[in-house]
């Protein structure tokens, strides 16, 4: 009786000890998710709307070059180690989140406002403004979750194959990882922490196709108020992560869900403004700020 119960705990912490299979699939999943669905639906846009693919290009080229290099070449004058403002962006929670704001919300935007009045001069439909976003966003999701989904699928597989104590044995060599710390993350991983980051992934990648839209509209109906409104937008929307990475919240817990809906909130009024101003694009007046929320636009101006 009591042999029976022992082997039958031993077995219970043998399955504890590995990473759920429906957690795997699910990791697989959204990094497949990330790496095709912005290139399928750009080439599908090429074929069934013959758009061409050039904004698509160059939003990849415009994120790399404003979203990554600038933003780190930034970093490392503000915020790497013995810079005079290190200490105190890193160790002050408002400082560290208006930091990020300011920083990637001008960078990025600024690189969408760059590309479309110096280099998509031409590109004068709409359909651009997104064909261009789907290279910006596409991009950013893959650089800033493809490498953890990695990680995360190549040492899930490794846990279940060596067990804990084998697969950190293995890694004990790795002095830039915290191998005790991802076995943790992993075999504490549910399915429903892969669904919360595919879902935190769409709202950003939707976000950035609504920026896109306004600092198109920007560019094209020349009113550099959006510009601005973009780069607020931008800002906002980096603050819950910048908090969330700040304070590591445990994922589930209540502060990171309402994270959660504040990213929410920025992403629905972002949406709201692009899709206005998406739907006025064509016509021949300009859609002001002042208007955006009221139902009967009577101060626009002729473009």
């Amino acid at each position: 009786m009591h042999r029976c119960a022992r082997l039958h705990s031993l077995e219970h912490r043998k399955v504890k000890e590995m990473v759920s299979s429906s957690v795997i699939l699910a990791l697989y999943t959204v990094l497949v998710i990330i790496i095709t669905v912005p290139i399928m639906v750009a080439l599908l846009m090429k074929v069934k709307g013959k758009v061409k693919l050039a904004p698509f290009l160059l939003g990849l080229v415009v994120y790399f070059t404003f979203g990554v290099v600038c933003v780190a070449f930034i970093n490392i004058l503000f915020v790497n180690e013995g810079r005079p403002t290190a200490a105190l962006i890193n160790g002050n929670i408002v400082v560290n989140s208006l930091y990020f704001a300011v920083v990637i919300g001008l960078l990025e935007e600024l690189g969408v406002y760059i590309a479309f009045k110096k280099i998509l001069v031409s590109y004068d439909e709409k359909s651009s403004a997104i064909m261009y976003s789907l290279g910006h966003a596409g991009l950013e999701a893959f650089l800033v979750s493809g490498p953890a989904l990695f990680v995360y699928i190549t040492c899930a597989t490794a846990l279940n194959e060596l067990g804990v104590q084998g697969f950190k044995e293995q890694w004990a060599d790795m002095q830039t990882v915290d191998i005790d710390k991802i076995a943790d993350v992993l075999l504490s991983m549910k399915f429903t922490d892969v669904l919360l980051m595919c879902l935190e992934r769409a709202i950003y990648f939707a976000m950035h196709i609504f920026l896109s839209i306004i600092v198109f509209y920007s560019v094209k109906r020349q009113t550099i108020q959006y510009f601005w409104i973009a780069v607020v937008l931008r800002g906002l929307g980096t603050i819950p992560g910048s908090i969330e990475t700040f304070c590591n919240f445990p994922t589930g817990s209540a502060a990171s869900w309402l994270l959660l809906l504040a990213t929410i909130a920025t992403c629905v009024l972002t949406g709201y403004i692009a899709v206005k101003l998406y739907k006025n694009y064509d016509t021949e007046r300009v859609l002001l700020p002042s208007q955006l929320f009221k139902k009967n636009s009577t101060d626009m101006k002729m473009y």
